[in-house]
């Protein structure tokens, strides 16, 4: 699976600070699973890549569950600002899923 992050969102999980994306818990996760690769694209370098491996993957219910489990720097934000991009309405519907990510190699270096 391939996403894109901000700058700073990719910073941190390149100095290895962040170490777990969310995603809501849609089709588009289904057949999402463990050992699973996620490449993570810097938004403003397409050609920026970090591969991940997802080694563990939580369901959580609500962002306060979420915030319960992890913690503000392994998630990358403060709940405040996980807040901001996920409606509450879509939380609530399909709840999140939080992948615990191993680093595998970074191709920009």
């Amino acid at each position: 699976m391939d996403i894109r992050l901000c700058d700073e969102l990719f910073e941190k999980i390149s100095n290895g600070t962040k170490t777990v994306e969310i995603f809501p818990n849609d089709e588009q996760m289904k057949h999402f699973g463990v050992g699973d690769t996620l490449a993570i694209h810097r938004e403003s370098d397409d050609e920026d890549v970090i591969l991940t491996s997802a080694w563990s993957i939580k369901k959580c219910r609500t962002v306060t569950e979420l915030y319960q489990r992890y913690t503000p720097e392994a998630i990358g934000m403060t709940a405040g600002e996980f807040s901001q991009i996920y409606d509450a309405d879509t939380v609530k519907k399909q709840g999140l899923l939080a992948v615990k990510m191993k680093v595998l190699k970074p191709n920009y270096e």
